[in-house]
């Protein structure tokens, strides 16, 4: 029988779940080859993020010990457009009210530590007083740069025309909060003389590039070569804080590369590339493949010409 009484094909349907960034944990635990049943898209690919890598949080607030709630203002104390600096009593947050909503989320910049509320609120995000890193009022993300981490976010309700804060007080305390990140799944089948992503050059910008590919879900290998002896670091502290120690001025520690399979190359220097054929020649000799580049090597001051005087100021 035919038309409308027709037999109805099977249609597949295929439903991708999203997690929410709020309920993934930022912890990463090596795979042990256990897949679990939620997709998400990797360089144009469906691929599976393994349950002990992502464990799924729910409630983002699971260890009752680690929370504390309080009320911190009246809902009137704050126009459309203003901040305020709020004490929860195990540390502070920032109160943020825009279009009518309140919004809360750490107070100092992960950066280096300037007071928030003393920047500028504009069109959901707030730039730092100091370097202008900005911020997602909504999310605590981090959106411009310098810095590498964002802000905790805090939930906030209205009661009896009261503004409380729900946080965590180990949140409160670190005043930063690493993205979620991916990992290579690859790492134990690569050739070592070839990688998807190679970097040349280990400062802020190299490893803001390998973070960024991390966290939006890249899995293949990341390669970042340096000349220096160390690990990424701040630059400006050499100069800024000269009686600091190598482990205070790295931008990550040894652990954080290891966790998120960014490999460092140090005390390597690229002699010659080849773009036609995409292989780096090192000055030892070693040739490695790659499928893309990225040269984030800044730049060396120029030596004074000879017989230039130095201008006393």
């Amino acid at each position: 029988m035919g038309g409308c009484f027709s037999k109805p094909k099977p249609v597949e349907v295929k439903i991708e779940v999203v997690l929410p960034e709020k309920e993934r944990n930022k912890e990463e635990i090596s795979p042990n080859g256990k897949a679990s049943p939620l997709t998400y898209k990797v360089n144009g690919t469906v691929c599976h993020y393994h349950l002990e890598e992502h464990p799924i949080s729910i409630n983002p607030y699971q260890n009752l010990k680690d929370v504390v709630e309080a009320s911190v203002c009246h809902v009137k104390d704050l126009e459309n457009g203003q901040m305020r600096e709020v004490d929860l009593g195990c540390g502070k947050a920032l109160l943020i009210k825009e279009n009518g909503e309140y919004y809360a989320m750490g107070h100092k910049c992960p950066h280096y530590g300037a007071p928030l509320v003393k920047g500028v609120l504009s069109k959901g995000r707030v730039r730092c007083p100091w370097h202008g890193a900005c911020f997602n009022i909504g999310t605590g993300d981090i959106e411009d740069f310098p810095g590498l981490d964002s802000l905790p976010k805090f939930q906030v309700k209205i009661e009896k025309e009261k503004v409380y804060i729900r946080a965590s007080k180990q949140a409160l305390q670190t005043q930063r909060r690493t993205k979620v990140m991916a990992k290579c799944i690859s790492l134990s089948n690569y050739n070592i003389t070839s990688t998807n992503i190679l970097i040349i050059g280990a400062g802020a910008a190299g490893l803001v590039c390998a973070e960024t590919l991390r966290q939006e879900g890249f899995s293949d290998r990341i390669v970042m070569c340096t000349m220096d002896r160390h690990l990424p670091y701040d630059r400006p502290k050499l100069s800024k804080s000269m009686d600091s120690h190598s482990d205070q001025i790295t931008l990550r520690p040894k652990e954080f590369f290891r966790t998120f399979d960014i490999e460092v190359l140090t005390e390597t220097q690229v002699a010659a590339v080849d773009i036609k054929n995409k292989i780096a020649v090192f000055k030892d000799g070693f040739k490695m493949e790659y499928n893309k580049l990225l040269i984030a090597t800044g730049s060396t001051s120029s030596p004074r010409a000879k017989g230039s005087v130095r201008t006393q100021v």
